[in-house]
């Protein structure tokens, strides 16, 4: 009985051990190996959690896009974005880069068919204008100064 007993309880403890030795590599393989994938609007957003206050909101000039039907008419989308800023050298850096940001916006919209367009949730178009902005500031080797974009607004004719 006390072999029973004593074998149950160094079965017990191996399993406590080992268990917590997996756990422990899993957490700090976790820690070091974090998602290579991240845009700089996600990167900042977890690094610091700021508070609302210390935005600093930059309007972008509306923008008008010519958008064709499968028809072939042309309908027009009028987008006007705000850009969340760190700082008011980023907001300024925002100002003095903002060509670059419409005629990014204007290109990647301007490839799609209006029907698509138009079926699109303002998630989704913001999602499609944040991963262009992303990758096009990727190829330029320029650092995207924004924190979020905000779409504040979008009109169909």
């Amino acid at each position: 009985m006390k072999k029973i007993v004593l074998a149950s309880l160094v079965g017990a403890v191996l399993f406590i051990m080992v268990g917590g030795g997996a756990a422990w590599i899993v957490f700090n393989y976790m820690q070091t190996h974090k998602p290579a994938v991240d845009t700089p609007v996600e990167k900042r957003a977890t690094e610091k959690k700021k508070k609302h206050e210390d935005d600093i909101f930059v309007s972008l000039k509306e923008s008008v896009i010519t958008l064709s039907d499968a028809a072939g008419e042309d309908h027009y989308m009028l987008l006007a974005l705000t850009m969340v800023a760190e700082s008011e050298e980023a907001s300024k850096k925002i100002l003095a880069d903002e060509p670059l940001y419409q005629s990014i916006i204007l290109t990647t919209l301007a490839d799609i068919k209006y029907e698509q367009v138009r079926a699109f949730k303002i998630s989704e178009i913001k999602s499609l204008l944040v991963t262009a902005l992303n990758r096009e500031l990727k190829k330029r080797a320029t650092p995207g100064r924004y924190t979020d974009i905000l779409i504040s607004k979008l009109v169909f004719q």
